[in-house]
Parts: structure tokens; C-alpha cells; sequence
């Protein structure tokens, strides 16, 4: 069977087939569209597994997914940005995901404009539709969740990288300003964390952090 004949079959969505197929050929010759076909077999499968709630399996998959990602031709940036969503539909689905996890592997001078850009929704019943927040800050979100759960010194270094890239993209955005004094009130810094406080809308301080007394 040839690369193509395995693509052929994907479209077809006889997944199951191609990822089998693709497996041994992969094995043996990590080619350009050998690799290519791999990436996108093993995509259609982490997202049936899923569904399936195959959990442990899809967790594997997504890791082999990464270390893949880096050595396809992504001309379209399309690889880059299923890895993404991969990301939040695992964090919605998958308790033993972390994202926090994820974030910290993230090459955050990999994420392009687009990904830090809202997304349009349809408008429902003559209302005007309410954009979804860009990617990139919903990963930051998920990835404050786990914190929220641990707030521990290494948990916050995990996700100062991209919290650093939200705020330059973003330096007024509450949420981005929220998570940042969530971050000095766990490095101890706790003036400066209240400085970052008294910026935001009494509500936002009434839900956002407490610190220790």
C-alpha cells in the first residue's frame, strides 16, 4: 500500500484502516508524506478515541502527536493549530490531562497572530453573536484552573511564559491582569499583586484571589 492509497482511505473515513496502515509504513521510512500521513491518521484516531473515552490511549496519542508536530512540512500552520484544539478538547474531556502541563512545553514564539485573535460566532435569533475568546487565552484560562487547584511556586512558572505573551498582546485585559496577581500572590510578591488588584472592577476583586493571612 502507497501513502496515497492510505490519504485515499482517510478520506474515505475508514480511520481506523489508514492509522493501521500508516503505523508499519511510518516504522520503517519517516519520509515527508509518510510522516505527513502519520500526523493526520493519528489525529483522525486521538479524536475517536475520545469519543470513545479511550482516555489512556488518546493521552498516548496526543504525546506521540508532539513529538511528530515538529518534523512535518506545517507550511499552513494547520498541524500547529489542531495540536491546539487537540489541547482544549483534552482538557474538557480528560481528567488526567493537564494542560498546565502542556503549556509549559509550548513554544510560545510558535503561536501565530491567528491564534491570538477572537473568533466570530454566529449571531442566534437576531442577536449579535459574542466572539469566543482567541485560543491562546483559552489555554491560558484552562491552564489557570489547574493552578487554581495548586497553587504552587512551579505551577506558576509553568504558564509565565505565555501569561508574559498575553499580557503584551494584552496588557488590560482582566483576565490577563487577574491571572497575573494571581501569580505574585503565589511568588510571595503580594504588593504587587494588589497594585495589579486595584485596576480591575470590584467584581473581578471579589472573585479573583485571597491571599493568605
Amino acid at each position: 500500500m502507497t501513502v496515497k492509497e492510505v490519504f485515499d482511505l482517510r478520506k474515505q473515513g475508514r480511520i481506523e484502516e489508514a492509522y493501521e496502515a500508516i503505523r508499519p509504513m511510518y516504522a520503517v521510512h519517516q519520509g515527508k508524506y509518510t510522516t505527513l500521513c502519520m500526523f493526520w491518521t493519528a489525529n483522525d484516531i486521538l479524536k475517536k478515541r475520545v469519543k470513545e473515552q479511550r482516555h489512556d490511549e488518546a493521552l498516548k496519542i496526543f504525546k506521540a502527536l508532539q513529538r511528530v508536530l515538529p518534523n512535518i512540512d506545517d507550511h499552513d500552520g494547520r498541524a500547529h493549530s489542531s495540536m491546539l484544539y487537540n489541547a482544549l478538547m483534552l482538557d474538557r474531556e480528560v481528567k488526567a490531562f493537564s494542560m498546565l502541563d502542556f503549556v509549559a512545553t509550548l513554544k510560545v514564539d510558535t503561536l501565530t497572530e491567528a491564534d491570538w485573535q477572537s473568533i466570530a460566532t454566529p449571531a442566534v435569533a437576531g442577536t449579535n453573536g459574542h466572539p469566543l475568546p482567541a485560543v491562546a487565552q483559552r489555554l491560558l484560562t484552562a491552564a489557570f484552573r489547574e493552578i487554581k487547584e495548586a497553587p504552587t511556586i512551579d505551577n506558576a512558572l509553568k504558564v509565565v511564559a505565555l501569561l508574559q505573551e498575553a499580557m503584551r498582546r494584552h496588557p488590560h485585559n482582566h483576565d490577563n491582569l487577574r491571572h497575573m496577581a494571581t501569580v505574585y500572590h503565589i511568588m510571595g510578591d503580594h504588593d504587587k499583586a494588589l497594585a495589579i488588584e486595584r485596576q480591575l472592577p470590584t467584581k473581578q476583586q471579589k472573585g479573583g484571589w485571597q491571599p493568605r493571612r
